[in-house]
């Protein structure tokens, strides 16, 4: 027999799940923007040069003009291009020769463009819509990458004021491997290779107003060129693919980062000067670090040197072991998602650098605390990568980094090794063997920090 509790309880819960729960369903339905399943990702294809741009039409502006088929007045040959439409949420015409037909749903009376694109037919939200011509924008679009399947991007400003190519190459490295695609409005037939060029892998869709697109001879001309030219790119690197001499774009780097072991030695300038002056930096962080641990720095993304802490005991200065002695302001700091780096110069206290043990091969974010910049003499240190630790040819096997000639300054030489090298110890001489020391190697390249999948090259 149920309790007394349970008989009192049991039909107030029974009454909540036929009542409030449906509720909590449609709220849920009607949210604007859904999370893509993780499971789903690694379906999506990656953003390289070899993938096709689709071309958009947006009849929206036309539907308020033109009466019937509003998209008919543009001529039925240069439909063959269209990949998708754009209607508004309330337009109950759908073109049948539509390949892909959006509605966008207006939740506002502000005039501004709507925001939140829906796929018609079964009304499922796939993005949205965004103008990144100011710096709030921009961040609002950068706040959807991963978590819808499109942005599409617009400038409502004037376009002496607002920008586009910048946001679109922001958004190009921040979408690499995530899932989300972009698309742009484009008007003007000067955008329009910018776009599709971008970072070298472009954006994934450009539209164009179905009004524009009919009035605009030259503008119509630049989309089919910009289609074709990437079609014919695409068709190029997967044929090179299907040979096994491409690179799949060139530009992919599946594995992440290695760490690897390779060698070092001090390098001298084309003016023959061993030691610059230069604005060096310590990073300071909230936490102390073991003398195995450090931070990846580089001149180049690519290949990055592992900095210690000073946490190494002496009897000349007391020890800092939150301190990490990094060189000038120039260079790379891997950051505390493994991923992304910034400029020495960039970083800032609460931003979360990348710690790396050189016995375990852990690692953890830390929290900067502090940055010290002084006018300090540095070192070049020449970084060489074996070829048998390279994934693809291409790759670089050469790069560099500067450091404080200081005893203090040392560098992690072997994986699960507590061995060290000081900066002083190297010396400039030639036919010097070169010294053993840890590398953090990617094939990838960065913008504004971010890894993605172009050509860069960094010396």
């Amino acid at each position: 027999m149920p309790s007394p509790l349970l008989s009192s309880v049991l039909p107030i819960a029974i009454t909540f799940l036929f009542t409030c729960v449906p509720t909590v369903r449609c709220w849920v339905a009607t949210f604007p923007i859904a999370k893509l399943d993780p499971r789903h990702l690694n379906m999506m294809a990656p953003q390289t040069t070899s993938h096709e741009m689709e071309l958009w039409l947006d009849k929206r502006q036309a539907a308020k003009s033109v009466a019937g088929d509003c998209v008919s007045i543009i001529a039925p040959s240069r439909l063959d291009f269209v990949d998708a439409v754009i209607v508004d949420e309330g337009d109950d015409q759908n073109p049948t020769w539509a390949k892909k037909l959006y509605s966008v749903k207006n939740d506002r009376n502000d005039g501004n463009r709507p925001s939140k694109l829906f796929r018609r037919g079964d009304n499922q939200p796939v993005g949205a819509i965004v103008d990144v011509s100011t710096p709030s924008g921009q961040d609002t679009a950068l706040g959807l990458v991963g978590s819808v399947e499109w942005i599409v991007v617009t400038c409502e400003e004037d376009r002496d004021e607002g920008w586009i190519m910048i946001p679109a190459e922001n958004l190009i490295s921040s979408c690499h491997n995530t899932g989300t695609k972009i698309a742009a409005f484009v008007d003007r037939v000067g955008d329009v290779g910018g776009l599709a060029r971008a970072l070298e892998l472009g954006i994934d869709a450009l539209c164009v107003d179905a009004v524009d697109a009919n009035e605009n001879e030259d503008l119509w001309n630049a989309l089919i060129d910009a289609k074709e030219e990437r079609k014919a790119n695409a068709d190029v690197n997967n044929a090179d693919d299907t040979r096994g001499g491409g690179t799949g774009g060139g530009l992919t780097d599946p594995s992440g980062p290695t760490v690897v072991q390779g060698t070092c030695q001090r390098v001298a300038s084309s003016g023959g000067k061993s030691t610059v002056l230069a604005d060096r930096v310590c990073i300071d962080l909230v936490q102390s670090l073991k003398p195995t641990e450090g931070c990846w720095i580089g001149s180049s993304a690519k290949i990055m040197a592992l900095v210690l802490s000073e946490a190494a005991q002496s009897s000349f200065v007391p020890s800092r072991p939150f301190r990490v002695n990094a060189g000038p302001v120039h260079s790379y700091v891997v950051m505390g998602d493994g991923t992304s780096t910034k400029y020495l110069s960039e970083l800032s206290a609460g931003d979360e650098v990348l710690v790396y043990d050189v016995v375990s091969g852990g690692e953890r974010p830390v929290a900067v605390g502090r940055l010290k910049v002084e006018i300090r003499p540095c070192v070049q240190v020449g970084l060489f990568v074996p070829q048998s630790s390279l994934g693809r040819e291409e790759n670089a096997s050469y790069g560099q980094v500067f450091l404080q000639q200081a005893e203090t300054v040392r560098l992690g030489q072997t994986l699960g090794s507590e061995s060290f090298l000081r900066i002083t110890d190297l010396e400039y001489q030639e036919n010097v063997q070169a010294s053993d020391v840890l590398l953090r190697v990617t094939g990838l390249g960065t913008h504004v920090g971010k890894s993605y999948s172009g050509k860069v090259s960094e010396r």
